[in-house]
């Protein structure tokens, strides 16, 4: 079959956020504390509104480092947008990119999502990552139950079930 690169490119592209989908949730960092520079950095949200990640200490919190450019981001938000609507009122949902608040705005009214997002970057801690998309689940207590890279399933039941057990 001959395939134009360009479109050779995108296939790729997908069947590798495909892949990513269904890949098997791994946590390094399951059961770190997390520590002081974690919850010492930043933010603001779409209303231009300042906060800091402490102000969420004491809430299970998934906070997801993306970007509109990003393939495999893109790939995870329809999950994401779920899990949102299902559990928003339980969990704080911390959906973080350090993109320019109209080209992020405007993707989100494009896509119809609904999920808090918020500009900044993180610091030197636990949580920066080089790699996005990033996604870091956090109970209550401050401990690390996930921490995964790479695009994910996060509406699975396997998600479900844990978000229920740190409620």
């Amino acid at each position: 079959m001959l395939v134009i690169p360009s479109t050779r490119r995108v296939l790729l592209s997908g069947a590798a956020g495909i892949r990513t989908l269904v890949m098997p949730l791994e946590s390094k960092e399951k059961g770190k504390s997390l520590d002081e520079a974690g919850w010492n950095w930043s933010m603001i949200d779409m209303e231009g509104k300042k906060y800091t990640f402490s102000d969420f200490r004491g809430e299970v919190i998934f906070l997801n480092q993306w970007a509109t450019w990003c393939p495999p981001c893109r790939a995870e938000m329809p999950s994401i947008e779920k899990l949102y609507k299902k559990n928003g009122g339980n969990i704080r949902f911390v959906m973080l990119t350090n993109e320019e608040p109209q080209k992020v705005r405007l993707y989100l009214q494009k896509e119809g999502y609904t999920f808090p997002v918020y500009i900044g970057q993180i610091g030197g801690s636990d949580l920066a990552s080089r790699t996005i998309p990033s996604t870091t689940i956090i109970d209550s207590k401050g401990n690390i139950r996930v921490h995964k890279t790479g695009a994910y399933n996060w509406n699975s039941e396997k998600i479900k079930r844990l978000i229920r057990s740190m409620l």
